[in-house]
């Protein structure tokens, strides 16, 4: 007899150990304890945040839903990323993953998230309302990129230096990230953890002696997960020294749509580039998503003025509108059908016209093609930090 419930203190060890084993299973040996230590390492009590399938009493399906409260240039979102998601081999086939997904998406809506984030296979999670969405920019910068556009440049004066719980520079990383136009998911005392994930290393970048910025290195590939600069024009300089130091041919960024000036910086220099988008995401209630990255866009570049009515099946019907560059996002009832939306779509239909790199092209039900769509507005830069996710 199967048993659905959330993880408890008891369930700590029977938790990271079936997430090993079915991970180790189905590809290389995994050992999430040094992989997410913010969710699996030693002394983490987050094992509540588990939904569990048992059969006498022992595991055989699992995911993760990790709260996060992020601050969206001033909104803050409750977000759900979901991670973590594996049914043993011998429980496979007898629909406990979909009746658990269920079960960690109602949860969600009751209590108030305004969206959730996973990864996978698209089609898997299409059926419970997830779509590809939020705008990943990703950048390969070579030593050949390095040596012929930054060679004039000096960067003896930048160090690296392991960035620990007890680093003297601790202070003024968190305060960065503080600072950031999506930040709030972390706390000073989790900072470093997180900073770990996904096997990734954290470093202080210092300048002449003076803190200049941090960030997350996955030196097996070269990934910078994650790059706070108090100067964002000290990237050239950056790069080079730390291509230089840690013996690296190649760089890897990810980056948001709204992180302009590493954008501008990278595509004059890289030879390979490419937008697309981030994972799979289920938007619950749109208004405050769309108010919080509308006006994430708005601080980073001008955008026309207008105003655009959205009704969404089933959900919201919501008044957006710019003036002057600021932004007004409002849920409205029309009981009397006074309002006319601009386009009536389904709630996966409008995550991808709001929300997906491919938003000009999105194929939409017959009769509603959005139409009159202010330049510029669409797609919003969605986008869920990497090192926060599960």
């Amino acid at each position: 007899m199967e048993n659905y419930c959330k993880g408890s203190v008891e369930d700590a060890q029977d938790i990271v150990d079936f997430a090993d084993y079915i991970f180790s299973t189905a590809t290389a040996p995994h050992d999430f304890a040094q992989m997410i230590p913010k969710l699996y390492g030693e002394g983490k009590r987050t094992q509540e945040f588990h939904y569990l399938v048992k059969e006498d009493g022992r595991i055989r399906a699992m995911l993760c839903v990790l709260p996060l409260h992020f601050h969206v240039a001033g909104t803050v979102l409750k977000v759900g990323c979901v991670g973590t998601v594996s049914v043993h081999p011998r429980a496979r086939g007898k629909g406990y993953m979909q009746k658990l997904l269920q079960f960690a998406l109602d949860e969600m809506k009751v209590e108030g998230y305004h969206f959730s984030v996973l990864g996978g296979q698209r089609q898997r999670y299409e059926y419970f309302g997830y779509e590809p969405a939020g705008i990943k920019m990703d950048f390969t910068l070579t030593s050949d990129n390095v040596r012929h556009k930054f060679k004039g440049l000096n960067a003896d004066d930048i160090r690296f230096e392991e960035l620990l719980e007890d680093s003297a520079s601790l202070g003024d990383a968190f305060n960065l990230y503080e600072k950031g136009l999506v930040s709030g998911a972390r706390n000073k005392e989790q900072f470093v953890d997180i900073l770990h994930t996904w096997n990734t290393h954290p470093y202080v970048i210092t300048q002449g002696g003076q803190f200049a910025g941090y960030l997350s290195l996955s030196q097996e590939n070269g990934s910078i997960l994650e790059i706070m600069l108090v100067d964002p024009e000290l990237l050239p300089v950056v790069c080079k020294s730390l291509m230089s130091v840690k013996r690296l041919t190649e760089l890897h960024f990810s980056l948001p749509a709204y992180d302009r000036d590493k954008i501008t910086l990278l595509g004059s220099v890289c030879d390979t580039y490419r937008t697309t988008y981030q994972h799979n995401y289920n938007v619950f209630l749109y208004t405050p998503v769309i108010e919080a990255f509308m006006k994430c866009k708005v601080s980073e570049r001008r955008i026309q003025d207008g105003r655009y009515v959205l009704k969404i099946e089933n959900a919201e019907t919501i008044d957006i509108q710019v003036r002057n560059g600021e932004v007004s996002v409002q849920r409205v009832e029309d009981a009397n059908g006074v309002i006319q939306p601009d386009a009536v779509l389904s709630a996966r239909e409008a995550t991808a016209l709001l929300f997906s790199p491919l938003s000009s092209y999105t194929a939409f039900s017959t009769g509603n093609e959005p139409e009159n769509i202010p330049v510029g507005w669409f797609p919003l830069p969605l986008y869920t930090p990497m090192l926060d996710c599960c």
